[in-house]
């Protein structure tokens, strides 16, 4: 084992959840070092980077800026509010709104397109903009996993798993990750609403006024979510077509691109640039993602996984219900605190190792840690980044979190999902 590459690893992430520096900086600088101080070369580096999920990643962002340019996610939330009526039940709705959102598109993003216009919703209402901001960023964190589209941990159960698309809908003759977390989270937002949302006012709320999404950018819109739904059904599919993912949502958004920019030509009122859609691709996460694969890969070349795989290997070999139960908790409590796509990815490959040595199957293993790290989460801004720019749009707002109050919140949050969770797929599942 190399202890040099493991101790690279271990003081990146240190960087990554202190947030003394920029995560994505301390990432690439991290895997910079692997290469320089290890035998770790470059071109393993690059190799070990998941390029089929950058792609799928990359694609599904370009075509989700092209709707939103045509107005989704103002026409959502009009809706949204139109149909609330009161401050509560507003709050639920954004919640749910928050959550189906973030299975297609970053959760990052989903904050920025809603947080602001929940906080001025609360401060209308007389609420507490702090209590609704994060209640939008706990529903966007949690749904992400619940599709193959929306966030990096689905991608990595299709990458090391060999999950499908439809795997997430019903799998080996039981339901998956959508139905599951929905139950869950459906669950979760009513014990939230008993300790928390029914002591905000129940007063009248109007519609919320959103920017109008307008007749001329009405056809646009019919026409990402066109593609948009063409490129979801060839995920479906892909085991038929032989396509991967990543070639399959890039030709998806290769071929919007075109057709909005040949009707942009022929004067089709109301189209967008290309650049226009790209404002609304994360970088940053993509360059973050392609460092996390890259350091984990000097894990893996430094014998480092392969060494802690045989350490589990009786953990694994126990039985489906004491592996599925070990590792679904030492997952979900290590999210707590560490940024859980990182410490996903690395136990992802772990397990893979320990199950072959084993002889066992690690299916539902695969997803319990991925449910558990996603849900975990939610309990501090180290472990999702999503938490930490929902409390920095709170603060830029004018109200400040304060520790005690986030905590409350979020461990709330978080401890009753894992919870609920893991009964769930105790009793469907395992």
């Amino acid at each position: 084992m190399d202890v040099l590459a493991a101790a690279v690893f271990a003081v990146t992430i240190a960087l990554i959840v202190s947030r003394y520096v920029d995560e994505v900086a301390a990432s690439l600088a991290g895997v910079t070092a692997m290469v320089l101080l290890t035998a770790y070369t470059p071109e393993e580096a690059f190799n070990f980077v998941e390029w089929n999920v950058i792609a799928i990643l990359l694609g599904m962002w370009i075509i989700a800026g092209y709707m939103i340019e045509g107005g989704f996610t103002e026409a959502t939330i009009r809706l949204v509010s139109r149909g609330a009526g009161s401050y509560r039940r507003f709050l639920l709705y954004m919640a749910l709104l928050s959550g189906f959102i973030s299975m297609f598109i970053d959760n990052v993003l989903v904050i920025l397109l809603v947080g602001s216009l929940t906080i001025a919703a609360a401060k209308k209402a007389g609420g507490n903009p702090v209590l609704a901001i994060l209640l939008v960023g706990f529903s966007a964190n949690f749904m992400g996993t619940a599709l193959l589209m929306g966030d990096l941990p689905p991608q990595l159960l299709h990458s090391v798993a060999g999950a499908e698309f439809l795997d997430f809908i019903w799998t080996r003759g039981k339901p998956g990750s959508f139905p599951l977390l929905t139950v869950t989270f459906i669950l979760t937002l009513a014990v939230f609403y008993i300790l928390f949302i029914r002591r905000e006012p129940d007063s009248l709320l109007s519609s919320v006024e959103t920017p109008g999404a307008g007749e001329s950018r009405r056809t646009l819109l019919l026409v990402s979510l066109a593609f948009f739904s063409a490129t979801v059904a060839a995920m479906a599919v892909r085991p038929l077509i032989g396509l991967p993912l990543g070639f399959i949502t890039m030709a998806g958004a290769s071929a919007l691109a075109l057709t909005v920019e040949i009707l942009k030509r022929i004067g089709v009122a109301g189209m967008r640039g290309f650049d226009d859609a790209l404002k609304h691709v994360e970088w940053r996460a993509l360059l973050f993602y392609a460092a996390l694969f890259a350091l984990v890969g000097g894990l893996e070349s430094g014998g480092v996984i392969e060494e802690i795989a045989l350490r589990i290997v009786d953990s694994i070999a126990a039985g489906e219900l004491i592996g599925y139960s070990i590792m679904y908790w030492a997952v979900g409590l290590l999210s707590l605190v560490i940024e859980h796509d990182a410490l996903l990815l690395t136990f992802l490959y772990i397990v893979r190792d320990a199950a072959t040595i084993a002889g066992v199957d690690p299916w539902s293993i695969y997803w319990g840690m991925a449910w558990s790290a996603t849900l975990a989460s939610n309990a501090t801004t180290a472990a999702a980044p999503a938490l930490y720019v929902a409390v920095a749009m709170a603060d830029r707002e004018g109200y400040r979190v304060k520790a005690l109050e986030f905590l409350k919140y979020s461990l709330t949050f978080a401890i009753s999902s894992l919870l609920i969770h893991y009964l769930l797929t105790i009793l469907l599942w395992v």
